[in-house]
């Protein structure tokens, strides 16, 4: 089923989107919930930033970071929402 987005929601969904992949994935892989460590997410450009509070939390986010991606691929191409071409940037 074919979604139509416009540009602002796209972004939304996209972030969303990273957001809550990340609770996943944190949840299945080490059983912690890290919805209070993270603070934001924002898309500029090619690039989606992800800030957290905890440094630490942004070493672990870098081993995981393939696996995220992917999942993010596979939920954009599910929504057919082309921005499969992009870096995640954790601060």
């Amino acid at each position: 089923m074919k979604l139509y987005f416009t540009e602002e929601k796209k972004k939304l969904f996209i972030k969303t989107s990273v957001w809550n992949t990340l609770i996943e994935m944190f949840q299945k892989e080490k059983n912690i919930d890290i919805s209070e460590f993270l603070v934001s997410v924002k898309i500029s450009e090619n690039n989606i930033i992800i800030r957290t509070n905890k440094p630490i939390l942004n070493s672990e986010l870098i081993l995981l970071q393939d696996d995220l991606k992917n999942n993010l691929i596979e939920k954009l191409e599910k929504a057919e929402i082309d921005f499969v071409d992009f870096e995640l940037k954790f601060l």
